[in-house]
């Protein structure tokens, strides 16, 4: 049974957009325990730092249905063409990071987002799992792209000896949202180095021995670079978490993955062993189905360095 919070969270979606109703409640239904006692966790906690900044929870929620409606809207036009909509890095950053309003929409969408898609659950899942097993021996730990916030939320948790932390997000209106994210969470008891700026110009004299990048591959014009910059930030027994996407087009995506092999190969070129990863399409299909009709698929994984790579 859904718990209070949560359930007006589900409730509040389907009355402002009835058509989510079956599909969530197909979702939902197969949920266990665990699940609803998280997502009621995130759900109180969430609406309680909501609340801290004025914002209701039905903007929350109106803020999800208009990512939703804008991906829909990038999905037809894919359809038609192939392509995504946005291709120069520019554009993006002017139509969306550094515009506060729909930036801090869209970060307040994808935050709801984490509950109500089975795929960004999965890997929302797996980080803290991940982070869960190795952030006890973490020294060092940086965050790429942090976006809403939770991510890195869910990371000081487990850091129980971190002594350097940072975040860097090209975003102005992200690192802010992360900030209050974090003083609201944590109120000041981890020292973050937060800066607004290209990853690529991010200097430090630190190796990291976990990096987090989530959803960050397919929004720059050229991947390869930037999994060449984590090669080099991270510690040598160090561990990255990434997340992309295949055929997945949005406002913000700019990298067009055509398929999982493609994600793998370019991780693999650029120096690091896949330790664990999911594949997790986002329809219930066979994969020859999810493959032919160019439907999207979501890719997590936590990475290590090769050892006989020579960059």
């Amino acid at each position: 049974m859904i718990s209070s919070n949560f359930d007006k969270i589900v409730k509040s979606v389907i009355k402002q957009s009835p058509f989510q109703r079956k599909k969530l409640q197909a979702y939902l239904a197969g949920r266990d325990v665990n699940f609803f006692e998280e997502a009621e966790l995130f759900a109180s906690s969430y609406s309680d730092y909501l609340g801290s900044t004025d914002i209701p929870m039905d903007f929350a929620v109106s803020a999800y249905l208009e990512m939703c409606r804008n991906m829909m809207q990038c999905q037809v036009e894919f359809m038609k063409t192939g392509k995504y909509t946005v291709t120069e890095h520019d554009d993006a950053f002017v139509d969306v990071y550094s515009n506060e309003k729909k930036m801090k929409s869209y970060m307040i969408g994808l935050a709801i987002s984490q509950f109500l898609w089975p795929t960004h659950y999965e890997m929302y899942k797996f980080f803290g799992d991940a982070i869960n097993k190795y952030g006890g021996n973490v020294k060092s730990y940086l965050e790429i792209g942090p976006g809403h916030g939770l991510f890195l939320n869910k990371a000081l948790g487990h850091l129980k000896h971190c002594k350097d932390i940072a975040a860097v997000d090209i975003s102005p209106i992200s690192i802010g949202i992360t900030k209050s994210i974090i003083e609201f969470f944590h109120k000041g008891r981890f020292p973050i180095d937060f800066r607004n700026q290209d990853v690529l110009h991010f200097s430090s004299t630190e190796k990291y021995d976990f990096i987090t990048m989530g959803e960050v591959l397919e929004h720059v014009t050229y991947p390869e670079k930037l999994l060449f910059k984590l090669y080099s930030m991270l510690a040598t027994n160090g561990r990255v978490f990434i997340s992309t996407c295949v055929n997945a087009p949005a406002i913000d995506h700019i990298y067009h993955f055509k398929d999982i092999s493609e994600i793998i190969d370019m991780v693999e070129k650029c120096g690091f062993n896949i330790e664990s990863d999911l594949v997790l399409p986002v329809e219930n299909l066979p994969m020859e189905t999810i493959v032919a009709q160019k439907i999207a698929i979501n890719y997590c994984a936590i990475l290590r360095r090769e050892k006989n790579a020579t960059l």
